[in-house]
């Protein structure tokens, strides 16, 4: 971060430009976007000057313990940030001018002799200096929104209080009654923040009151600024040796960004002169350098990575043919095509990715969990064909719950309905036609090709914009109107979408995106009215295969089971177990199921599923999704499923069955 003299800041801030800069490492100033909340961070320091280094009678741990190391990690998400860089033993930034250079702090004597006049006089500037930025950014912001909230962001040593609260709010020099409303709703945010090591809890005047000198200076000064001193609980780190804990950090970053947020929306709406609709209004919406450079390195790399298309069997008919010759008694064994990648050597350039220069916290771990996710594929991939990828499989998809195998055998009670079981079936030419023609609706076009090696009728292969149809399957109408939604109104569209966006990570996908992408897939069959029954009845049957597989048993045992309970016709159920037992057991094809519960129950909510379709997206980050759209970072999806506007009416029998799954 470059270096530039005071006048400097202050002319940027009084003329409204954004920058990032450090007053000679004193404290660092980050401004992305000039907006109505400050975060501030003013004893994350630990630097000491050389001329006093000689003349501390505290070793570099001792201060640590006292300061508030990581806490700039919890803002650095935010538009607007100060940052102390120098120690707070050297001079502390939330004391006044008489108090702020310590001789003697926390019953431990600082300093070998007492510090000279120039010494102490150095360390004065550099206060004031702090304060003329805090005065002049406070003056900006005030004057351009009417009103401004700072969060003023410390740490406590918990060890030392025996406190079980992991927040307190010092609220004793702030005006109550005018703004009880907004610590009420502050002192709510911080209670939604969860860690792993500590239940949320928040406090109010029980450790520290709110008594120091950044929130006493601006609370004088500014009669529309609010300051939230907010101390956090050591659970970070143990502040006895000062070992840091990167989980927590981290899950305190994304729970501080989600609670400023919402808080400071909340206090705009209240108090500045504009209205802000959204909180991702009130974030930066330039992508930073770092993420820009990361995601095309990520890309490039794994790009033409396609589990699928591995994981297919190249000898499936004809280990079809002999299993049918054996009556049932002998097991497939499948062949796949020779890995080109080297397992290892792939993991270790994920690996060696630089993630830790992202500054947004919800960005960054976007991009940790789909290398992780990346890795745990390529884990899968290094044991194909044997055991070792079923245990990976199960690590990264899971198996079916209780509540998946009710809903599987809730499912298998019924028969088809008269409509659908009377069609006649379409030639291999008019599906294909009907195939190329869906992208002409859309817009977008794409290639389609026939081969037999492929466990179900049709595959969209998204790295290379490919529709595979199987040879030799029976589509009725009804079968293919559900598939032309299936594979190109969600598969096709998403795809589509992501090669649209700025940022490439939406083409690769995040993380278990089947759970979602499938779940979508087929609640847009049932809009467009061809979501069957016999549909939903193979849906269950493959959770009832990955639950036998997961049990143990082999593929003819499995096979043999679900022919005797599930009336279904041999052809189709080895397809079915073949999907479930390839690669030597991928658990994925349970989630199908689940996935269109989890997105039934979305859509009876009203949650607004439109930027599910931006790439091969997962539900869980609709969240962040939805704020990264708002601020521009990504783009609102071009293609949307044609019947998800105007689903049509459906059948009364499919409506039971699927209200009974929810």
């Amino acid at each position: 971060m470059q270096s530039i003299s005071l006048d400097e800041i202050i002319a940027n801030i009084e003329q409204g430009i954004c920058f990032e800069a450090s007053h000679e490492g004193d404290f660092y100033v980050k401004i992305q976007e000039y907006v109505p909340f400050i975060c501030a961070a003013i004893h994350d320091g630990h630097r000491l000057r050389a001329s006093l280094e000689g003349q501390c009678l505290l070793d570099e741990d001792e201060r640590f313990y006292e300061e508030d190391p990581f806490t700039a990690e919890f803002i650095q998400s935010l538009p607007i940030t100060l940052v102390g860089g120098d120690s707070r033993y050297e001079y502390d930034l939330n004391r006044n001018e008489d108090e702020c250079i310590y001789d003697v702090a926390w019953g431990k004597k600082v300093w070998k002799d007492e510090l000279s006049a120039e010494e102490r006089e150095i360390s004065l500037q550099k206060h004031r200096n702090f304060y003329r930025v805090v005065h002049a950014l406070v003056s900006r912001i005030e004057k351009q929104f009417g009103a401004c909230v700072l969060y003023d962001i410390h740490s406590y040593n918990y060890k030392r209080h025996e406190t079980s609260f992991l927040f307190n709010i010092g609220i004793e020099n702030i005006d109550i009654k005018k703004f009880n409303t907004q610590i009420s709703h502050w002192k709510k945010e911080l209670m939604a923040i969860k860690t792993r090591k500590v239940m949320p809890g928040v406090s109010v005047n029980h450790i520290f009151h709110g008594r120091g000198q950044l929130l006493k200076y601006i609370s004088e000064h500014f009669d529309n600024t609010l300051v939230l001193a907010t101390e956090v609980k050591k659970v970070f780190m143990d502040e006895l040796t000062g070992q840091k804990y990167p989980m927590e950090i981290q899950a305190l970053a994304k729970g501080l960004k989600t609670a400023i947020l919402n808080n400071s929306k909340w206090f705009v709406n209240t108090w500045a002169n504009f209205n802000v609709r959204r909180k991702g209004a009130l974030l930066h919406g330039d992508i930073q350098p770092e993420v820009l450079n990361l995601d095309k390195k990520l890309f490039r790399m794994a790009r033409s990575f396609e589990l699928l298309g591995y994981v297919n069997p190249l000898n499936l008919e004809s280990e079809k043919r002999k299993f049918f010759r054996s009556k049932f008694n002998e097991n497939p064994f499948f062949r796949y095509k020779p890995l080109t990648i080297d397992p290892h050597s792939f993991k270790a350039k994920m690996y060696r990715l630089d993630v830790d220069h992202i500054e947004d916290i919800h960005i960054r771990q976007i991009y940790v969990d789909i290398i992780r996710s990346y890795a745990d594929k390529v884990d899968m991939l290094a044991g194909l064909g044997t055991e070792q990828f079923f245990y990976n499989s199960l690590r990264y998809f899971g198996e079916p719950s209780d509540k998946d195998i009710a809903d599987a055998n809730f499912l298998l009670y019924c028969k088809e309905l008269p409509q659908f079981s009377e069609e006649e079936p379409l030639s291999a030419a008019e599906v294909k036609k009907a195939f190329a023609a869906e992208g002409e609706r859309y817009g977008f076009s794409y290639k389609v090709e026939v081969t037999s090696n492929i466990s179900s009728d049709v595959l969209v292969m998204n790295s290379k914009q490919l529709v595979v149809l199987k040879k030799g399957a029976v589509f009725t109408p009804s079968r293919l109107n559900a598939l032309l939604n299936h594979e190109i109104g969600v598969h096709m569209v998403t795809t589509m979408n992501a090669v649209e966006q700025p940022l490439k990570f939406l083409r690769l996908g995040l993380p278990r995106n089947t759970y979602s992408q499938e779940g979508l897939a087929i609640l847009a069959e049932m809009n467009s009215g061809g979501l069957t029954v016999s549909r939903l009845r193979t849906l269950g049957m493959r959770v009832l295969a990955v639950k036998s597989m997961a049990q143990g048993n082999d593929f003819k045992t499995t096979f043999q089971n679900l022919l005797a309970t599930c009336d279904v016709r041999p052809e189709q159920l080895f397809y079915i177990v073949a999907r479930v037992y390839r690669g030597g057991g991928f658990t994925k094809d349970f989630l199908y199921l689940r996935g269109f519960r989890r997105m039934l129950q979305l859509q009876a909510k009203g949650t607004k599923l439109d930027n599910l379709f931006l790439g091969k997206t997962t539900h869980g980050y609709l969240p962040i999704l939805n704020e990264l759209v708002d601020r521009g970072i990504l783009l609102k999806p071009k293609f949307r499923p044609l019947n998800f506007d105007k689903p049509v009416e459906v059948d009364a029998i499919l409506k039971y069955l699927t209200n009974g799954i929810t």
